[in-house]
């Protein structure tokens, strides 16, 4: 069985799914505040008031974000992704790998946490999903980052492959 090589942008799908993600994402943070609130007065009063549209909201986009990410995992996996620049150093490879496995670690986890905090009115779970969202933060800076390089780089095209599939990566997987 012959291997495919691997592409030379991410798909249409993959790069709309990256864009969905970063935008929920963006909405999360904006319900952030209502769903602690909401778990501190669950904690307080044995149980959620119904009025808490804020929580409602933050944990259907948190199962969105969740099937989002495993649909992108589902993708990577049988579709690839790029090849890592080789303009640069093996450590800004590794770096670059590293942080996108981290995206689906926390993106995955956070919503699975976040879900068993809601459900088990766990101030410790609900603890452990704010820390990652900390941790999530540090990873989008860290993303945003090696993206803002890549723009300013003399000759680097890498940014550009979540912004425009390639003439033959224009397929839907």
């Amino acid at each position: 069985m012959a291997t495919r090589p691997p592409p030379v942008s991410y798909s249409t799908v993959q790069m709309s799914l990256h864009w969905l993600i970063v935008a929920l994402v963006a909405i999360q943070f904006a319900f952030n505040d209502s769903m602690s609130r909401a778990l501190h007065d669950a904690v307080e009063q044995g149980g959620y008031a119904m009025r808490e549209g804020g929580m409602v909201s933050h944990a259907v986009i948190g199962g969105a974000i969740f099937v989002a990410m495993l649909t992108r995992l589902g993708l990577r996996l049988k579709r690839g992704v790029p090849p890592a620049p080789t303009t640069e150093s093996r450590p800004v490879q590794i770096l670059s790998r590293a942080t996108h496995w981290a995206f689906y670690a926390v993106l995955l986890a956070m919503p699975v946490i976040g879900a068993l905090a809601l459900f088990l009115i766990s101030p410790t779970l609900g603890a452990l999903h704010s820390a990652a969202s900390w941790v999530l933060l540090a990873i989008i800076a860290l993303h945003v980052a090696g993206a803002l390089h890549h723009w300013i780089k003399p000759g680097s095209e890498a940014h550009r492959r979540m912004l425009s599939a390639g003439p033959s990566d224009r397929r839907l997987d």
